[in-house]
């Protein structure tokens, strides 16, 4: 029997930000984390990007090393919650003081796509990596981010590329059908053969990349009772419905203050914050969650940001000339700022997340104008509460 004062199971993201919030929160007790991969913590979003072309190293990705003892390679089997006891795959226990489950998420699969490359890990990297060095034509299921990326990635290596799309348009939950429009036309242009509505289409073979989503890793919560909801649902300050029970990062659905609405966010800036916030709260010292989620991809030239997590909206409003970036597209829910993307705009975008923090509470007509104006000052704006 092993014993230890914080259990963290999953080695990802939000379990490196977890050990970071409990020790700057003065935590010194033993802390063990427990990971299926084989490496330590690392980077994911390069993997469709830099680590895919060959731009940074497998040592490039490695977060900074962590005060706790990590156990790579380990798998655990189940939990016992009332007994505070954990069992790993091998036999062996590990009694804990608190629990914190970061299991992360998983490629979602589509029926018969066994032979399929799928990209959620380093070593899937590599095996897609030796496929575009190949220059072998790529065919790829599901034009979100992943799929967008790695084509735009295949283009730049000049591998022959198949995208084909479910919905109506790229990103479309996300970006909605006029970015998402735009986005798909910039990928055409750029040789992709793109096909949206793009049903029953034949199985998967070893030159297809399955792309259409992911899945939070939810069962060893779910078998030992805890309530999950399309992830492990959790308060603002990471506690599960169990006793000394936290999670943190892809697998927690936990509530937003900001966007006034519970989310599961599968980002790796989120994974990070939200572990630190959820591993000071573990250390006693926690405050709710209160950060609006933000993530980048890069396609091509073009910089793409995003804050907000694909809620519902009922009309956007653009700043700058719509198509030709520098441009951000806002998006309104009954007045209320939700969410903003920006293509080549950072800044705008950044200061859109405070917005978004802020709360304001202004006539929609006159944020419309403010958002859409170029010259307001939006930094000004966020500050006014």
């Amino acid at each position: 029997m092993t014993e230890t004062g914080i259990l963290i199971v999953g080695g990802g993201a939000a379990a490196h930000g977890a050990v970071g919030g409990l020790r700057r929160a003065g935590y010194r007790g033993r802390v063990t984390v427990v990971g299926r991969e084989a490496d330590p913590p690392y980077q994911r979003p390069p993997l469709s990007k830099r680590y895919l072309l060959g731009e940074m190293s497998r040592q490039q990705l490695l977060l900074p090393p962590v005060e706790a003892e990590l156990r790579v390679g380990a798998e655990v089997a189940e939990l016992d919650l009332d007994r505070h006891l954990v069992r790993l795959a091998d036999g062996e226990r590990i009694r804990y003081e608190k629990l914190l489950l970061a299991t992360g998420g998983r490629s979602r699969r589509l029926p018969g796509d066994e032979k399929a490359l799928h990209l959620r890990d380093i070593d899937q990297s590599d095996s897609l990596r030796r496929l575009l060095l190949s220059r072998v034509p790529l065919e790829i299921r599901g034009a979100g981010f992943i799929g967008c990326e790695v084509a735009a990635a295949a283009r730049k290596l000049g591998v022959p590329v198949l995208l084909q799309e479910a919905l109506a348009q790229p990103l479309l939950r996300v970006f909605g059908p006029e970015l998402g429009g735009w986005l798909g036309d910039v990928h055409r242009e750029r040789g992709v053969e793109l096909h949206t509505n793009a049903v029953d289409l034949p199985t998967p073979g070893t030159t297809t990349l399955v792309a259409v989503g992911s899945l939070p890793n939810t069962e060893l919560a779910e078998r030992a009772g805890l309530a999950c909801q399309a992830g492990i649902v959790v308060d603002g300050l990471g506690q599960a419905s169990a006793p000394d029970v936290y999670a943190a990062g892809d697998c927690a659905r936990f509530w937003s203050a900001p966007l006034s609405a519970g989310v599961r966010v599968e980002h790796f800036q989120t994974a990070v914050r939200h572990g630190e916030s959820v591993g000071a709260a573990m250390a006693g010292l926690g405050r709710p969650f209160d950060e609006v989620p933000w993530f980048w991809s890069d396609q091509y030239e073009l910089n793409l940001q995003y804050v907000g997590a694909a809620l519902p909206w009922d009309e956007t409003v653009v700043r700058g000339r719509f198509g030709l970036p520098p441009f951000t597209v806002f998006y309104l829910e009954e007045g209320r700022l939700v969410a903003a993307a920006g293509v080549n705009e950072g800044r705008t975008v950044s200061r859109a997340r405070r917005l978004i923090a802020a709360r304001l509470d202004l006539p929609a007509l006159r944020l419309r104008e403010i958002l859409a104006d170029p010259a307001a000052d939006l930094r000004a704006l966020a500050g006014r509460r």
